[in-house]
């Protein structure tokens, strides 16, 4: 039976007595003509019907296969794509996490070199012993190293002053659950824990309450490296779960390492997330570490035994010769058949994220197109075979008994059973050049209409898909745009007409914001409060992307409503603190500095909310780090006050702020662009305009960083004093 399609194919019964037959066309003809005209007349019309036949089935098959193909060209690039965007998608989800951790943990060691260099400034804090009434409560003790290290003189004063971290400790185990446990260990062998879990320690016998973490790996590693340190998930036996230690050590006075800071992360929710979280149902993902230990897989119970990722030796090879920010995608032949892997390093780790595919699962549907549109052609060219041998059956018949009949008659009934085959072979020959729109016409009652309608839905399906794939693309396309339309919306947010006060005289501003993603969480802003009074703001929200542009938003519009209000930036800071923190769910938060400059005088009141030091010129002077009082940033925690100070700017002075994305913009060496370049870079230009500064500056860092990609945000600002004597109309 012959699939109908249409209208009226659908109104047409292929078993109706009105149903006409080659047979019968042919039979009609052969009345009235002689034997040897019906003979020709015959052999050519099945010559002719059996070339049709022949050509139409060569003509199809290629163009079934060749759709079949097509198809799954389409199905494997896509499968590309998915694993290129899962990667994609879950290195950006862990390398933010890991950037978090180590904003953290960088954040703490500032606090820490700050204590040993300018121990003045704080107040000893007693530790006390670790007992069992601090069982299960939040708690800060002490343990020693060994039992040779005696708690006296300069070893209990250097630990008391050591304490005073715990005011970032309590914060940070607030906001961020996945702290276990945040501790300072100092070489002179004292560990100064801030946990719930002291009565671990406590049960010890007293003579065996001892912690010699020097020998740790996470301590000996931070101190021989001289910098950050992640610490493959374990079994802690202290704390009695998996986590990662991150370590990062700190320094005295002068120099010299005086120890590290560590935090106990909880791993498992991080290595859960990136495994199961958005992952295809045909998709696999694996967090794996260097030594081929698979650390976490998609739907992996905890305390599952630890197994081997397969061809891990492969996997790296590959890794280390794309460099370590690059992502590989190939294949593999395994038991689950042909797989599509994708993997990337993991930054400041010794972790792979791996992404695996099982090409089959993909191309299955491509395989089926194919297999039905062959089994259609095979359908289709039986019901033609068995036609002509039908035909040439009836015509035996005839010619037995129609020998002396012979007409023209025939030879014209035959050009007309010839002439729908021929138009059906040029619409075939059409559509298999690229006009997939067109459509047969030939509507005979017949077997060769049968041939047309099919064909005729056979093409339908295929347009329906190749115009469903257009659909696919131009989605991709409409978010694309959206993103875009979102980065002009966050430009416009922020003062970029250049000069910004043109007919002033007495100072010179200008300002600049490079986002990692296409929008970003930097920001600064300038405005006159009044004739005399200039605000300066720069800023960095926690976070990349969509949210913390939108938190960016709400920040700035508050700093710059209530700096109308209040002349103090600390009222200000402490103002912006309060409205953000009482509904900050996400727990987000800024880093900013503040300054509002006195066009008069040059003096400057500034907070510096837990941001980057500013840079200073004086006149005559190149460009100098201003290590100004920092307080925690913005949106923390509600309540704390924000410490205000204040410098003068000679006139010709020259102020330049920029967040952490200037300094921690990093290369394919995984090096940073680093203060020290900074302030090379910027005492080069030292004497140039505030533009002419920050595009020398913004080349620096680009031919610094070259063609890795950009993690974070990069927004600078320079502003110049001249001094009220070169106000138009002033007076000196």
């Amino acid at each position: 039976m012959f699939k109908r399609y249409g209208k009226d194919a659908a109104a047409y019964d292929p078993e109706s007595k009105q149903r006409g037959s080659i047979f019968f066309k042919l039979s009609s003809a052969v009345i009235g003509i002689v034997v040897i005209t019906l003979i020709l007349s015959s052999i050519i019309s099945i010559f002719a019907i059996k070339r049709v036949h022949s050509f139409t089935e060569k003509i199809n098959t290629g163009f079934a296969n060749g759709a079949a193909d097509l198809s799954e060209a389409a199905m494997i690039a896509d499968l590309e794509d998915q694993v290129g965007d899962q990667l994609s998608e879950k290195i950006a989800y862990v390398n933010e996490a890991v950037n978090s951790y180590m904003d953290d943990a960088v954040f703490l060691q500032s606090y820490m070199n700050d204590i040993y260099k300018n121990a003045d400034n704080y107040h000893p804090l007693q530790v006390s012993d670790v007992s069992m009434d601090m069982a299960g409560k939040l708690s800060l003790y002490k343990l020693l190293a060994n039992k040779d290290i005696r708690y006296e003189e300069g070893v209990k004063e250097e630990a008391e002053y050591a304490a005073n971290i715990v005011k970032l400790f309590k914060p940070l185990k607030h906001v961020n659950s996945e702290y276990v446990d945040l501790y300072v260990a100092t070489e002179t062998g004292v560990l100064i824990s801030y946990d719930d879990f002291a009565e671990i320690a406590a049960a010890a016998e007293e003579s065996e309450r001892f912690y010699e973490f020097r020998s740790r790996d996470w301590y000996r590693q931070a101190k021989n490296d001289r910098e950050i340190r992640f610490i493959s998930r374990y079994v802690d036996s202290f704390i009695k779960g998996n986590v990662t230690t991150c370590a990062i050590p700190f320094y005295d006075g002068k120099g010299d390492f005086a120890g590290c800071v560590g935090m106990d992360i909880y791993t498992d929710n991080l290595y859960q997330t990136m495994v199961n979280s958005n992952i295809s149902d045909n998709m696999e993902a694996y967090v794996v570490e260097s030594s081929g230990r698979i650390l976490a897989s998609k739907d992996m119970e905890e305390g599952t035994a630890d197994t081997s990722f397969p061809g891990i030796e492969e996997l790296k090879s590959k890794l280390d010769s794309k460099g370590t920010d690059e992502t590989v995608i190939y294949t593999v032949d395994d038991n689950d058949g042909k797989c599509y892997i994708g993997a990337s390093y993991i930054r400041h780790t010794d972790w792979i994220f791996v992404v695996k595919a099982p090409m089959e699962s993909y191309t299955r549907a491509a395989t089926e197109i194919r297999s039905d549109i062959g089994n259609s052609i095979a359908v289709i060219s039986k019901n033609f075979d068995m036609t002509i041998q039908q035909v040439i059956n009836h015509c035996l018949v005839i010619f037995a008994f129609l020998l002396v009949l012979a007409s023209v008659f025939s030879a014209i009934h035959s050009l007309k059973v010839i002439k729908p085959v021929r138009c059906l072979e040029k619409d075939v020959l059409r559509f298999s050049k690229g006009d997939l729109s067109h459509r047969s016409k030939v509507d005979t009652r017949d077997e060769i209409g049968d041939l047309a309608r099919s064909f005729n839905g056979m093409a339908a399906s295929i347009q329906q898909y190749m115009e469903t794939i257009k659909i696919v693309t131009a989605k991709e396309e409409r978010i694309a745009t959206e993103l875009s339309m979102a980065k002009d919306i966050q430009t416009s947010l922020l003062p970029n007409n250049f000069p910004a006060f043109p007919d002033r005289q007495d100072f010179d501003i200008y300002a600049s914001m490079d986002p990692a993603k296409v929008v970003g969480g930097d920001f600064y802003d300038f405005f006159l409060v009044d004739e005399d009074h200039l605000a300066i703001v720069m800023a960095d929200v926690s976070g990349k992307g969509v949210p913390a542009s939108l938190f960016m938003a709400v920040a700035k519009t508050l700093i710059k409503t209530h700096a109308y209000i209040e002349d103090s930036p600390e009222k200000i800071f402490s103002f912006v603190n309060k409205v953000i923190c009482e509904n900050n769910q996400d727990d987000m938060f800024v880093t900013a500095w503040l300054g509002i400059l006195d066009l008069k005088t040059g003096l400057v009141k500034a907070v510096n909310a837990g941001h980057e030091y500013p840079a200073m010129m004086l006149p005559g002077k190149g460009f100098s780090l201003y290590k100004d009082v920092h307080t925690v940033p913005v949106g923390c925690m509600d309540g704390i006050s924000f410490k205000q100070y204040e410098f003068m700017l000679p006139p010709g002075s020259k102020l330049y702020l920029y967040t952490d994305g200037v300094t921690e913009a990093t290369n394919k060496e995984e090096k940073l662009f680093g203060t020290d370049r900074m302030m090379e870079a910027l005492n080069k230009v030292y004497d140039k305009t505030p533009e002419e500064i920050l595009s020398f500056m913004k080349k620096s860092i680009n031919d610094f960083v070259g063609e890795a990609p950009q993690f974070d945000d990069f927004t600078m600002l320079c502003v110049q004093f001249n001094g009220i004597s070169t106000q138009k109309g002033g007076e000196s």
